[in-house]
């Protein structure tokens, strides 16, 4: 795996083994949890600011904003009650206590396009739980869709 410098230069790209970490906290988000074929991401997505057709050559006029943020989103496995604690409190224990209604978070994450890791601000939208199964001690989920988008 190769990654492109400024000078046409290559540079082996250095994966750590994880896909998101809090930088507030350090944690890394375990593997084990997520259903790795799920994992989707829209690194580096660009925002047109204008885009329109030049009304005789037909020929696109774009305006493109300068800077990119990505989006990720993923399936857990399904969970019992202790794992999902753990998957939320990844989230909850990285966010500023200031951000936790934004649930507003610091996140090195792995960028595929630039085949590296990146850092950015991100929120998670709303999340959705059901159940699979209930005992005495103990809840199973199924699998939750945790989704981040970069601020």
């Amino acid at each position: 795996m190769v990654n492109q410098h400024s000078k046409g230069e290559m540079k082996r790209a250095t994966f750590k083994g994880y896909l998101l970490k809090a930088l507030k906290t350090g944690a890394i988000f375990p593997n084990a949890f997520i259903e790795i074929a799920s994992f989707d991401s829209t690194p580096n997505a660009r925002e047109e600011i204008k885009a329109e057709r030049d009304d005789y050559t037909r020929d696109l006029i774009r305006v493109t904003a300068a800077g990119t943020k990505s989006s990720m989103s993923f399936n857990t496995m399904a969970l019992h009650l202790n794992e999902l604690e753990s998957v939320l409190g990844f989230f909850t224990s990285g966010e500023e206590p200031a951000d936790k209604l934004q649930r507003k978070i610091h996140l090195e994450y792995w960028n595929d396009e630039d085949l590296a890791y990146n850092q950015g601000w991100f929120y998670r939208p709303n999340i959705k739980y059901t159940k699979r199964e209930i005992s005495n001690d103990d809840i199973i989920y199924e699998p939750i869709k945790i989704e981040l988008t970069e601020y």
